[in-house]
């Protein structure tokens, strides 16, 4: 079996792929050759024949909802603290969940525990639902003897992704819901109205300001059956530059960089990734993961293309000797809050408590960032909704006052 993988070889980063029986194996070979494994994933799956790639899409492509997976992860818990064994608290939870597309996922967990397969490795199968984050966490558990406390760990880490996803959707509802109006209304106005009074004003054989010509015009585009084309060809070309900046890394992470300077916007982004990466590296540094290590989990876990090139950059300052907050500072994409946090953390050995500080400030910050933007883009949605309407509307009554007054 073929397994790629990535680590420090002769106090350089290096990856590749190995060809061995098993994962344990291929690790085993690779540090015979000096290399220290970082990551090792399987391969295979790119190998497979047509008949066997449905089963494995659908055991790594199944995705549960965040909801469900915390509500898994809590009552998994529970019943640990409780001194439940592993396989009959997994029973009951097959029997307790209300999503049938994940019963046959404890299903394989079972099976795979009871060959003696450790839950970790269990959970590696479905990389969709449980992510490195979640299963280095609970390898963690498993090396130390406190899964149950890793476990704990790993809801408090999912409660408050869910709770920033959830900020965000909150902030971004309303300016939604009010942009959804506002182009309904001017659509039924250009549609259904505007004809109306082009009517009137043909009849009428006045002279029509320019803003009146204007809106003509469009309601004339909107009903002509070539709005529909250039529409679609307009679509089509964004989703060809959004596919070609994808393939590009450098352009992507100047677009990702651009995000986070945007006013407002940006220090949303930034403040929510900070948030993500000191959350993520506080528990995996608690479980007795090694900071490289823990850096390359968190780089993983990341979106944004510039802070995941930032961080690849502060790993192999780290294993140069460089201290981490000196590399974070080095990349200037680390606001200096964090990086001086960070540094006090090291100084006084206590690196793990300092990140989770942190953590939460940067959490209570994200909540200040997201009622600042809902406060200024409500009123500025508002004010662009009677804009555009408020000129149709003078564009279309100027001329009847004209005819008016000319009467």
């Amino acid at each position: 079996m073929k397994y790629a993988w990535k680590g420090l070889k002769n106090n350089t980063f290096a990856e590749g792929e190995i060809e061995a029986e098993t994962k344990d194996a291929a690790i085993f070979e690779l540090k015979q050759n000096g290399t220290i494994v970082t990551t090792i994933s399987d391969d295979a799956p790119k190998k497979d024949t047509k008949k066997e790639a449905p089963k494995k899409a659908a055991k790594g492509g199944l995705k549960i909802s965040d909801k469900e997976l915390l509500l898994f992860t809590k009552k998994l818990t529970t019943m640990m603290k409780a001194g439940l064994a592993i396989v009959p608290a997994l029973e009951m939870l097959k029997i307790q969940t209300e999503n049938p597309a994940f019963t046959p996922v404890i299903d394989d967990l079972l099976i795979q525990i009871n060959a003696g397969v450790p839950l970790s490795n269990a959970f590696e199968k479905y990389p969709s639902t449980f992510d490195n984050v979640y299963i280095n966490l609970v390898k963690a558990g498993e090396a130390s003897g406190n899964l149950d406390t890793f476990l704990e760990r790993i809801t408090l880490n999912l409660e408050k992704s869910i709770s920033i996803k959830k900020a965000i959707k909150s902030a971004m509802m309303y300016p939604i819901i009010l942009l959804s109006v506002a182009i309904t209304v001017v659509g039924v106005m250009m549609i259904f109205v505007v004809p109306v009074f082009v009517d009137i004003f043909g009849n009428a054989g006045v002279e029509l300001p320019m803003a009146t010509q204007i809106v003509m015009s469009i309601s004339d585009f909107l009903r002509s059956w070539t709005a529909p084309i250039i529409l679609g060809i307009i679509f089509g070309l964004i989703m060809v530059i959004k596919k070609w900046l994808q393939g590009n890394a450098a352009l992507m992470q100047k677009f990702d960089k651009g995000m986070m300077k945007l006013p407002v916007v940006g220090q949303l982004i930034s403040d929510a990734i900070m948030a993500r990466i000191t959350m993520v590296l506080a528990n995996l540094i608690t479980g007795g993961v090694n900071l490289i290590e823990a850096m390359e989990i968190v780089k993983n876990s990341i979106s944004n293309t510039r802070i995941q090139s930032s961080l690849e950059k502060v790993k192999r300052d780290i294993f140069s000797g460089k201290p981490f907050s000196s590399a974070l500072r080095e990349t200037e994409d680390f606001p200096e809050t964090m990086c001086g946090f960070i540094e006090v953390g090291e100084e006084t050995g206590k690196l793990n408590e300092m990140l989770t500080t942190v953590s939460v400030y940067y959490e209570e910050e994200f909540d200040s960032s997201v009622d600042s933007f809902s406060q200024l883009l409500e009123p500025l949605m508002i004010v662009f909704l009677g804009l555009v309407i408020g000129f149709i509307l003078v564009a279309m009554y100027t001329p009847i006052f004209k005819m008016g007054t000319a009467v």
